[in-house]
C-alpha cells in the first residue's frame, strides 16, 4: 500500500512540475509580449489575450463593465454588438475603426497597443474572425 501510494505522489509531483514549467514559459503578462503573425491568426493564442491585456479589464470591457455595452472576454460576447466585428471585412469592423482611431474611444488602451496588434486584428477578421 505505501509503494503505491509513494508512486502516486511522485506521479503527481512529475505533473505538477511539467505543467508549472511550461505554463511560466508561455505566460504572457504584457501587450507587447503578444505577437501577432501575418496569417493565420487565433482567437485563442493572439486575440483574446490581446484582449485580455488591453481592453477586457474592470472598469473597462470586462464581464461586469461592459463600457458602451460590450465585454470583449469570450468569443461569444463579441457578436453581442452588431458591427463590432464584421468577419471578412475589417475596415467596416467597428473594432478596427476603433483601434485605428477612426472613431472615438477613451484613450487608455492606445499606449498598450502596436501596430502588430492592430494588424492582427484586422487579419484575424479578414480571416473570417474564427474561433480558433
Amino acid at each position: 500500500m505505501k509503494k503505491a501510494t509513494n508512486r502516486w505522489i511522485g506521479c503527481i509531483l512529475t505533473i505538477a512540475v511539467v505543467l508549472g514549467t511550461s505554463c511560466d514559459e508561455n505566460t504572457v503578462s504584457k501587450p507587447e509580449d503578444i505577437v501577432f503573425p501575418d496569417s493565420n491568426v487565433s482567437f485563442q493564442r493572439h486575440v483574446l489575450p490581446f484582449f485580455q491585456l488591453t481592453c477586457a479589464y474592470a472598469g473597462c470591457h470586462d464581464d461586469q463593465t461592459q463600457a458602451g455595452g460590450i465585454a470583449l472576454t469570450s468569443y461569444f460576447n463579441l457578436w453581442t454588438k452588431p458591427g463590432l466585428i464584421i468577419p471578412g471585412d475589417p475596415d467596416n469592423s467597428v473594432l478596427v475603426q476603433i483601434l485605428e482611431g477612426r472613431l472615438p474611444h477613451p484613450p487608455s488602451f492606445q499606449a498598450r497597443v502596436t501596430q502588430n496588434h492592430i494588424r492582427g486584428i484586422r487579419q484575424w477578421i479578414a480571416e473570417g474572425a474564427k474561433n480558433n
